[in-house]
């Protein structure tokens, strides 16, 4: 697991919620920062990352931890320290989204370009014992984001709720008739790829209890609903764009903005744990 950090309150944040999740797990950290000299002291920044990994090392005695002061510009410098780890976290400011863009620690530009699963921390996050929940798609781009929820369920011992928004379509035309679908068969239609990848995860993780709901609305305002009560969002990609397919363009990014618990992000293309 690779921890992005910039010495920042959300920086801080991310990092005590990657502690978490690494207490009690055999697990390697590396707490990487990406040279920020032009803001700040090389020693404030040596300082800084000696504090991390006091900080971690607290909540996560276990884990082998590391830090590292990458050269280079954000994203890349970032990306390219976290291309071999199983899980990158960075920290979000809400609350001071200017002191992010001056770093260049912008999450929509970081999630964007990860092809690994990047867990974002909201910096007025606060620690919750509530389920995973995981937006599920009707094609295979959150295939990949039920694999890695199930198995951080199973992980942290929680319980895994699975999410499937969903809208009646349009009218068809045949000719110049207008088609009109059958709000019946279409939710029964829904229910099915719900029910499918609900029986997959209770085949692969009979450990974990799993809770499904079918929702009747758009995949935005249902996941960040369902998300106050949950401890953490996990969402899939395609990898044509950011947050392609039924999370195209404005969901992805309104669940990153508005949620208040952390969000995991996984590209289609990614290996999970």
């Amino acid at each position: 697991m690779t921890v992005g950090f910039d010495g920042t309150e959300a920086s801080f944040v991310a990092l005590d919620w990657a502690a978490q999740r690494a207490s009690g797990r055999p697990i390697q950290v590396e707490i990487a920062t990406v040279d920020v000299a032009d803001l700040f002291a090389e020693d404030v920044v040596d300082d800084a990352l000696e504090d991390a990994v006091r900080r971690f090392r607290n909540i996560a005695p276990d884990a082998e931890v590391s830090a590292t002061d990458f050269a280079g510009r954000m994203p890349g410098a970032l990306l390219h320290a976290a291309r071999l780890s199983d899980l990158l976290v960075i920290g979000a400011h809400h609350r001071r989204p200017v002191r992010s863009a001056l770093t260049g620690w912008r999450p929509l530009r970081i999630v964007s370009h990860s092809e690994v699963p990047i867990v974002v921390v909201p910096d007025d996050w606060t620690d919750t014992s509530g389920p995973i929940l995981v937006g599920i798609d009707d094609d295979d781009s959150s295939s990949g984001a039920v694999e890695f929820a199930s198995a951080e369920a199973a992980a942290s011992g929680v319980a895994l709720t699975l999410l499937h928004a969903w809208r009646m379509p349009g009218p068809t035309m045949d000719g110049s008739v207008a088609l009109l679908p059958s709000p019946i068969e279409e939710k029964a239609a829904q229910r099915r790829v719900l029910d499918r990848v609900c029986a997959q995860v209770v085949e692969t993780h009979p450990e974990v209890k799993v809770d499904c709901i079918l929702a009747r609305d758009s995949p935005s305002p249902a996941l960040l609903t369902e998300s106050r009560r949950s401890s953490l969002l996990v969402i899939g990609t395609h990898r044509r764009g950011l947050l392609a397919g039924s999370f195209l363009g404005s969901v992805g990014q309104d669940v990153l903005v508005e949620a208040r618990v952390p969000i995991c992000v996984v590209p289609a293309t990614a290996s999970t744990p």
